[in-house]
């Protein structure tokens, strides 16, 4: 029998009956509040065709909170804690570090699963093993244009909040630990597709929570993976141009033939995309914003993935990444060019189609 991956999730989607949804967790907002967290662990069984995954088990972590879903009298007990807990642990006993997820458009709850999964079993090695955990966001799981796609921003705004205070309240985890038992993991996060626009929107959402305090230093990469997000973003100090405090460095891949970029650019009337084209400028960018040119190598099969998968199924992608989760300088990775009239690096192709 196949060996399961665990992935660990939280989420602010709708609690749902088993019967009607085998996860238990719905397209739409918890019906309590867009910020109502359900943290949880999941086994995921890879399938014989393809790279994806299905549910083996799923457990969501139990939580009572006195006055809400407790008696006042009762103790209080977080799932965020058992679950944060739990992946510690693991942390620890494999010597691995962390990816968190933030997925895109279009992408059910167990959709969500399998791809953070895929992100641990390729972009993990033998040396440098990963756990992987993802925030999964209300996305509707029907790529439909227009109405689908207006859906899922709206959900995507909704949702900023929540992802804030998931990220706030894994800081304050962390800095209730004792020195003793820290993992000293590096803890990465990846925002594909419209993920990056949650990721716009919950930054804006912690700066307003923080208020005129630094950001904390949560992450050693963030990696944006073809970005529906707007070519200025970094300009913006209302879009991402605080991003790069939370993190050492922030690598950016990006496709000029990018379809479904493309259709978010010229159907939805959206400025270019920030996964797209690249950069709006190149001046005045944070010195630790890398730009990654993925053009030559985003053909994936099927053709439905529209050269917008690459991050999780282009080998020279995989093999980039896991260069820079090993500690590699950027311009030491293998199989980069650097292309200094557009300030970026370019992958290239080393298998016989473009």
């Amino acid at each position: 029998m196949a060996k399961t991956v665990t992935v660990h999730f939280a989420t602010n989607r709708e609690e749902i009956p088993n019967a009607e949804a085998p996860t238990g967790f719905g397209p739409g907002l918890n019906h309590r509040s867009p910020l109502w967290l359900r943290y949880g662990a999941a086994e995921m069984l890879p399938q014989r065709k393809g790279n994806a995954f299905r549910v083996a088990d799923l457990r969501v972590a139990s939580e009572s909170i006195p006055g809400v879903t407790a008696d006042t009298s009762a103790p209080g007990v977080l799932g965020s804690t058992a679950v944060f807990d739990g992946l510690r642990e693991r942390l620890t006993g494999r010597k691995a570090d962390l990816v968190l997820l933030l997925h895109g458009y279009a992408c059910d709850f167990e959709t969500a699963l399998s791809n953070a999964a895929e992100i641990k079993a390729s972009w993990g090695s033998p040396s440098r093993p990963l756990e992987t955990a993802v925030f999964s966001w209300p996305a509707d799981g029907v790529i439909m244009p227009w109405l689908a796609y207006a859906s899922d921003r709206d959900d995507a705004r909704s949702s900023a909040k929540a992802v804030a205070r998931a990220l706030l309240r894994f800081v304050g985890y962390l800095r209730e630990i004792d020195r003793h038992a820290w993992c000293n993991a590096n803890i990465h996060l990846v925002a594909h597709s419209m993920g990056n626009y949650v990721l716009r929107n919950a930054l804006q959402a912690m700066i307003s929570d923080i208020g005129g305090r630094p950001l904390p230093r949560l992450f050693k990469t963030i990696f944006l993976m073809a970005a529906d997000e707007d070519d200025d973003a970094f300009e913006d100090p209302k879009k991402l141009a605080r991003l790069p405090e939370l993190g050492e460095a922030v690598q950016v891949y990006f496709a000029s033939n990018d379809r479904a970029l493309t259709i978010s650019d010229v159907t939805k009337g959206n400025p270019d995309r920030l996964g797209s084209t690249g950069p709006r400028t190149l001046t005045s960018l944070p010195h630790k914003v890398i730009f990654v040119d993925c053009a030559e190598v985003s053909d994936t099969s099927p053709v439905t993935d529209a050269r917008h998968q690459y991050y999780r199924k282009r080998p020279e992608v995989l093999a980039d990444v896991r260069a820079v989760l090993a500690g590699t300088a950027p311009e030491d990775v293998p199989g980069r060019d650097w292309i200094a009239a557009r300030n970026c690096f370019r992958i290239r192709q080393t298998r016989g189609d473009s």
